[in-house]
């Protein structure tokens, strides 16, 4: 592979990495102020993976007011859940995302029920029409939080990873080394036949 293409997930791995289905790391409040909608992501994003002309398993549909329902494509035809208040802010350079780690939980069906009010951030760029998003590195966090470098707790359950900040809601940890994972999920807005 060249290392100047970025790395496409298949589709079903990426609803695990980009919601944290079945491993995650939960904000008990996020780390950067809430700045309002952005703009840029209202629209419906499909996700990609190793085919181009791949329409999408998974379907993020964002409004003006950054409600965001995620979709996904399944043998049965298209499973459709409850959508939420998506946020989003910003520190130095990079932009964020973040959502109610209940209502992903919910979403996605994980036994696992992280505290009210905790939430799942992202990372996010928006360029030529590609939405990237960069998870948590949830085993690097996990080493922090036990190397006790980080506050917070860790909940490993059936092979599945759950972290808990709990620490000041310090933006510094998002310029962590390695606190996002190299490689995002990518998905392209799509065009009104596409979707």
């Amino acid at each position: 592979m060249n290392p100047a293409t970025p790395l496409r997930l298949p589709a079903a791995a990426l609803v695990a990495l980009l919601l944290c289905a079945c491993q995650g790391t939960t904000f008990r409040a996020a780390p950067v102020a809430d700045a309002g909608c952005d703009p840029a992501l209202a629209g419906t994003w499909l996700s990609q993976d190793e085919d181009p002309e791949d329409v999408g398993e998974v379907i993020l549909r964002i409004d003006a007011r950054c409600r965001l329902h995620v979709d996904e494509r399944k043998p049965e035809g298209l499973k459709r859940g409850d959508g939420v208040q998506a946020h989003v802010g910003r520190h130095g350079s990079h932009r964020y995302a973040w959502v109610d780690a209940r209502w992903v939980h919910t979403r996605f069906e994980e036994a696992h029920v992280p505290p009210a009010g905790d939430v799942y951030l992202m990372r996010y760029a928006i360029e030529g029409g590609v939405l990237s998003l960069w998870t948590t590195d949830d085993k690097l966090i996990a080493h922090a939080i036990i190397d006790n470098e980080l506050t917070g707790e860790v909940i490993s359950r059936d092979s599945r990873l759950f972290n808990r900040l709990t620490g000041e809601a310090d933006p510094a940890v998002l310029d962590r080394p390695g606190f996002f994972k190299a490689e995002p999920a990518q998905f392209r807005r799509a065009t009104e036949t596409a979707r």
